[in-house]
């Protein structure tokens, strides 16, 4: 397919100079890197003043992500040893590796200032830039370039995901490479690309899933089968166009050998996984258990949280989605999974919208109701940019790995909170169907109003 067919099946209008596309990103990334800087300064000085105390903690870690209170002592600590003992030892430290990461900026500055979300705001910073970039980037090649820029927009502003993005939180991280991991597969549908392209395939994607494998685990089967899907689309594509590109076998074969290779890694990834506490299900011994124990386990695990002390206390009951449900079966796990389709693209449900959080109080849990409704919009969307793309194998890929996603978080997740977060990944791979959708909506109402006047 030539590069002037791609741009008639999308539909999209001829995209601006190379030059003047260059420029309008950069002040595009510039404009974003901004509105990232402000927001996080907004949130120090909530907590700086304590103008919210009890949603705002004094460093600006918010309730909504109390898991930053715990990691804040492991980030300080480990960057005491970067200072006093050395890279090798902050290297060999026993710890998570988003912990580890965050301990590089409070480094620079440790002299100077403490902890705050100040701090670790430049890594901060890289993450959310790369995560639109990346967002841009596989709109561009489903929906062009105004469908990649759109989608991009809608993923940047979103307020409670911006917001994530300013905390002490292995999600930016976990996003980030589930993000790289799926324009890496968007590249071999593709199928045609140089050899000095396929380097940086390749180093983009093992460094991307080795990351999801050492940052949690649960994501890496979903990221395996999206792996499997691509390859099926790539080989599908490549016999219908018989056109048989070395480099994008050898990518195909690279992806499938990394999918082999990787976990035979894991003891060696286990120092990068230490939580400091006892766990419900330990990562390396998670894969020796069958599914329904494992699912059990997830399901244990999101009953309890981190408290400021970082000790487990139970989690709300009001924030509990089907917290009787036993899935100790094949056969339960199975009768299951409608219920999880309706939970991973519901949930919360309006009933939920106007109660009171434990955590994130009152208008937390209107503020999610209302970008849930938005959510609402965008899947509505999404089936519009899908049916628009229906003879783009990408864009399957993309509603598969959304559809498998939903399926997963609902049958392992059953804490409200939790779900919220760990949907981002899926979340704006759906605000990117969403994005072409709300294109096409617009180009569709421009040519009948051309057409009236």
């Amino acid at each position: 397919m030539s590069m002037s067919e791609s741009k008639t099946n999308r539909g999209d209008e001829p995209p601006p100079s190379s030059a003047r596309r260059r420029v309008q990103l950069t002040y595009l990334l510039i404009a974003a890197a901004i509105l990232h800087v402000s927001v996080t300064f907004f949130v120090f000085l909530i907590g700086r003043y304590q103008l919210l105390p009890s949603q705002v903690y004094a460093t600006g870690i918010g309730r909504f992500a109390s898991d930053g209170v715990f990691y804040q002592a492991q980030v300080v600590e480990l960057g005491g040893v970067l200072n006093s003992r050395g890279f090798i030892a902050w290297l060999t430290w026993p710890t998570q590796l988003h912990v580890r990461l965050y301990s590089l900026p409070l480094t620079l500055v440790s002299r100077w200032v403490g902890f705050n979300v100040l701090t670790i705001e430049p890594l901060n910073l890289i993450y959310y830039l790369a995560i639109l970039f990346f967002v841009f980037k596989i709109g561009e090649a489903i929906f062009g370039y105004k469908g990649g820029l759109t989608a991009a927009l809608i993923v940047g502003l979103w307020p409670s995901l911006l917001l994530h993005t300013t905390q002490l939180l292995r999600d930016p991280l976990l996003i980030l490479s589930f993000l790289t991991v799926i324009w890496c597969l968007v590249q071999l549908i593709e199928i045609s690309f140089s050899w000095q392209r396929l380097l940086l395939l390749s180093l983009a994607s093992i460094v991307a899933l080795v990351t999801i494998r050492i940052v949690r685990l649960p994501m890496w089967y979903v990221t395996i089968a999206a792996i499997a899907v691509a390859i099926i689309f790539f080989a599908i594509r490549a016999i219908q166009q018989r056109s048989f590109h070395g480099s994008a076998i050898a990518f195909a074969l690279l992806l499938t050998g990394a999918a082999i290779i990787i976990p035979r890694f894991g003891p060696y990834f286990q120092n990068q996984q230490v939580l400091g506490q006892p766990r419900i299900i330990e990562p390396q011994a998670e894969e020796t258990l069958p599914i329904e124990q494992q699912l059990y386990g997830r399901r244990e695990a999101f009953k309890y949280r981190l408290d400021e002390e970082g000790k487990q206390s139970a989690a709300e009951d009001g924030s509990r989605i089907d917290s009787d449900v036993r899935l100790d079966s094949p056969g339960a796990i199975i009768r299951q999974v409608p219920r999880a389709l309706e939970i991973g693209f519901f949930a919360p449900f309006p009933n939920m919208w106007l109660n009171r959080g434990k955590q994130i109080g009152a208008s937390g849990r209107l503020i999610s109701g209302f970008e849930t409704l938005l959510t609402y919009v965008l899947e509505s969307m999404a089936l519009i940019g899908m049916w628009w793309q229906r003879k783009n194998l990408a864009a399957w890929l993309l509603t598969f790995v959304i559809g498998g996603g939903a399926v997963s978080l609902g049958l392992a997740v059953n804490n409200m909170g939790a779900l919220y977060r760990l949907r981002y990944p899926f979340w704006i791979l759906l605000a990117t169907l969403g994005a072409g959708g709300l294109n096409f909506l617009w180009r569709r109402f421009k040519v009948h109003q051309s057409a009236a006047t």
